[in-house]
C-alpha cells in the first residue's frame, strides 16, 4: 500500500527546529541547552511513527472491534490513501460496499490523489467492494440513510471553521441508517464532536489510543457513536 505522511510540514518543522537548536546547544557546552532541540526531534519521531505505523494499528484494531457484517454499506470520509477503506474492504463481500471520498489535498497527506488510492485498491484486490470519488464531506452526494457505518479518520479536524465541522457531522448522521455507527478517529476537536453527537445519538463513547496515536504531543482518540 502506498502511504503518505499526514500534514507533512509538521514533522519537518519539528525536525528543523531540533537540528538548528543543536548548534547553539553544542556551542554552549551546557547540557540543559540540549533539552529543547532533543524534545523537538523526539516529537518529530513520534509524529512520523504514528503517521507511518501507529495509525494503521489503531484503524485495524478499531475496525476489528466493530460488529461489521460482510454485506455492510460503509462510507469513509477523507479517505486519503485509503487506510480505513482498505481495512474495511477486507471484511466485506458483495453486495457489501465501502465508498471513500476526499478532496485530495496534498497539504492534508503527502502524495494524496484519487489515482494513488485507486492504485492501492487495485493492489489490494478489493475493487469489487471498494470505490473512491471526489466529494466534500460537508455536502455529501448520497441519499439519507444510505450507510450502515460512516468512518472519518484524521479528517474532520481539517474542516474549518467550527460551523463547517458541525455541518460535516450533520451530513454524516444524515447518510447514516438508524442504529448505524459513526466512527471518528482524530487528534483535535474530539470533545467538540462528542458534545454535538450526545443527544443526537443513542450511545457515544471515546477512548485514547496510547503511544500509537501520539502526533507530537497531541493524542489520538477514537469516538464511536450509535445513531
Amino acid at each position: 500500500m502506498k502511504k503518505g505522511i499526514d500534514a507533512p510540514l509538521v514533522p519537518i518543522i519539528f525536525a528543523a527546529c531540533g537540528l538548528v537548536g543543536l548548534i547553539p546547544a553544542w556551542a554552549s557546552h551546557h547540557w540543559y541547552n540540549f533539552i529543547f532541540p532533543l524534545l523537538m526531534l523526539v516529537l518529530a519521531l513520534t509524529y512520523v511513527h504514528t503517521s507511518c505505523s501507529g495509525k494503521y494499528t489503531i484503524i485495524r484494531e478499531t475496525v476489528d472491534s466493530l460488529p461489521l457484517p460482510r454485506t455492510s454499506r460503509v462510507l469513509d470520509l477523507g479517505t486519503g490513501h485509503g487506510a480505513v477503506l482498505l481495512e474495511v474492504a477486507k471484511k466485506l463481500r458483495q453486495p457489501g460496499k465501502v465508498v471513500g471520498i476526499d478532496l485530495w489535498q496534498a497539504a492534508d497527506q503527502s502524495g494524496n490523489s484519487l489515482a494513488a488510492t485507486e492504485q492501492n485498491i487495485a493492489a489490494a484486490g478489493v475493487g469489487a467492494v471498494a470505490t473512491v470519488k471526489t466529494a466534500d464531506m460537508t455536502k455529501l452526494p448520497f441519499d439519507s440513510a444510505s450507510f450502515d457505518y460512516v468512518f472519518a479518520s484524521l479528517a474532520i479536524h481539517n474542516v474549518k471553521p467550527r460551523g463547517r465541522r458541525e455541518l460535516a457531522l450533520r451530513e454524516a448522521l444524515r447518510v447514516l441508517k438508524p442504529a448505524g455507527y459513526l466512527i471518528i478517529i482524530d487528534l483535535e476537536h474530539v470533545g467538540e464532536y462528542e458534545r454535538y453527537l450526545r443527544g443526537r445519538c443513542q450511545e457515544v463513547s471515546v477512548k485514547r489510543t496510547g503511544i500509537n496515536g501520539l502526533w507530537g504531543w497531541l493524542p489520538t482518540r477514537v469516538l464511536i457513536a450509535k445513531k
